[in-house]
């Protein structure tokens, strides 16, 4: 055999043992804070389980931190590319002089509800009463506020302590710890075997409630804007496949959770998020709901003036992201 064709067959032979090696030092290394993983996180982690970040270049890792506070607090220290809070959060952080932006979001509808001590059977009941939450401003605590301003309890009569995440306000108040917190819906069908109860559900009772969005410093979307579109791309079509894939999502939470793809918890909450409409496979920025919602921020108190949202909201990204999608 002719040298040349000998060197050449061992030159494409070597380079295809490092192809892997090659491509992966290529990936671009990128950090997504959001909270700690609930029933739900089938839903947000799918994109990572199929690899679909991968596929566009991107080497992502989340970081799950315990709330909104913490997410944002690592953001603007440079240590994530993009978060995931609350949009409350957000909100407060840009009345301070935060430089963020609102570039999508994969779940505006709020699968929360507000629980309270069994004995407690009337909203009435609730003045005066203890309130678990994991900071004041914080999303259990503005949705527990309102809820009860809805029903003719004045929300400035109840008393606030820190209790912790969603599982730990339930434990505290299963424990008697506290009286009554808002959190995940995925406690729903073991509130019986708690000895609380359900008062009723966000989205009956609360839907202008954002639940997440997703953000970025302005600096890092002017630095990284391909690899932010690239993100969107890939974290869409995470949300979509686990919308369309039940049992493989189910499978994930519970791998998650470290509990059985069966576990009740985890079922109620994927099927109400899908009967319900929760999820933005397309991401879509919840503008009215945000425009609610600084109201509400402003009447509380929590923030000094109405914010303009047209110069913190970038559609520009998750646009583009769309037209890189196959759905």
């Amino acid at each position: 055999m002719d040298r040349r064709i000998i060197l050449n067959i061992a030159t494409a032979a070597l380079l295809a043992c490092l192809a892997p090696a090659a491509f992966s030092q290529t990936l671009v290394k990128w950090r997504h804070g959001l909270v700690q993983a609930k029933g739900d996180a089938g839903f947000f982690y799918m994109a990572l389980e199929k690899g679909f970040f991968k596929k566009r270049g991107l080497d992502v890792e989340f970081i799950d931190l315990r709330g909104d506070k913490e997410i944002i607090r690592a953001l603007l220290a440079g240590e994530l590319d993009s978060a995931e809070p609350n949009g409350g959060a957000t909100l407060l952080a840009i009345d301070r002089s935060a430089p963020l932006r609102f570039i999508g979001s994969t779940m505006p509808g709020n699968p929360y509800a507000l629980y309270a001590r069994k004995e407690i059977t009337s909203w009435a009941q609730l003045k005066g009463k203890t309130f678990g939450v994991t900071a004041p401003g914080a999303a259990p605590d503005i949705i527990a506020r309102d809820m009860l301003a809805r029903n003719g309890v004045d929300p400035d009569s109840i008393n606030i302590v820190n209790a912790g995440g969603s599982g730990a306000r339930i434990q505290a108040l299963a424990a008697g710890k506290i009286d009554a917190t808002a959190s995940s819906t995925q406690f729903i069908p073991d509130a019986d075997k708690l000895g609380i109860r359900v008062m009723a559900l966000a989205s009956d009772l609360l839907p202008e409630y954002p639940r997440f969005v997703i953000i970025a410093q302005e600096k890092t979307l002017k630095a990284k804007r391909e690899e932010m579109i690239n993100f969107l791309a890939a974290y869409m079509e995470g949300l979509d496949y686990s919308a369309k894939h039940r049992d493989e999502t189910l499978k994930l939470a519970g791998r998650m959770n470290q509990k059985p793809a069966n576990d009740k918890q985890l079922v109620y909450i994927y099927d109400e998020v899908i009967a319900k409409g929760y999820l933005s496979v397309k991401s879509e920025i919840p503008r009215a709901k945000l425009e609610w919602l600084q109201k509400e921020l402003l009447r509380m108190g929590l923030i000094r003036e109405q914010i303009d949202l047209d110069k913190f909201i970038d559609e520009s990204l998750r646009k583009e992201a769309l037209k890189r999608v196959s759905f």
